[in-house]
């Protein structure tokens, strides 16, 4: 009897190991998720309230290292070094004057992974509705993208603008 228990309670454990390392996500598959995030959260659909896009900004914030640096090519109005609290009411401001929002990562490819450290490249569209004008605007351009990894989670830490992309 007490091995029957044994081996099954052995059985047991290995099938629940086995679960737990097919379904545990690679850090791969952390970093992709990290990105479909931050598009879900910077997107806005005009149907946003102004509590739902105050109650978004904290969630913004918690995708960012302390500290963020955003090298933007020719606008240079928000490239500098940012914390995530600067970031996240830069973006709050951005979200009360937009209408629409729509935040984009395609072609995703990790250059290089570390134990705390990732470098990544994507292609990121971004558009917006102007809440005033109601005018349109679209940008597509190739980045550099770095995170790092704090409390277990992957955090962006720098843009780095490469180039302009074709419209779509």
């Amino acid at each position: 009897m007490r091995n029957r228990i044994g081996i099954f309670s052995l059985i047991f454990f290995a099938v629940a190991l086995l679960l737990f390392w097919l379904f545990y996500p690679t850090e791969e598959e952390q970093i992709l998720a990290r990105f479909e995030e931050l598009s879900d959260i910077a997107s806005k659909s005009g149907a946003a309230s102004t509590i739902a896009d105050a109650l978004v900004l904290e969630d913004f914030r918690d995708l960012f290292a302390p500290q963020v640096s955003l090298e933007t090519g020719g606008r240079a109005r928000l490239a500098g070094q940012y914390t995530d609290r600067e970031l996240m009411q830069l973006y709050g401001r951005i979200r009360l004057q937009s209408k629409r929002l729509s935040l984009r990562f395609e072609n995703i490819e990790i250059l290089s992974l570390g134990e705390t450290d990732a470098t990544t490249t994507a292609d990121v569209h971004a558009e917006g509705t102007d809440n005033i004008r109601d005018s349109n605007r679209v940008e597509s351009f190739s980045a550099q993208i770095d995170l790092r990894k704090i409390e277990g989670d992957w955090n962006f830490r720098q843009f780095i603008y490469i180039e302009s992309l074709p419209g779509k």
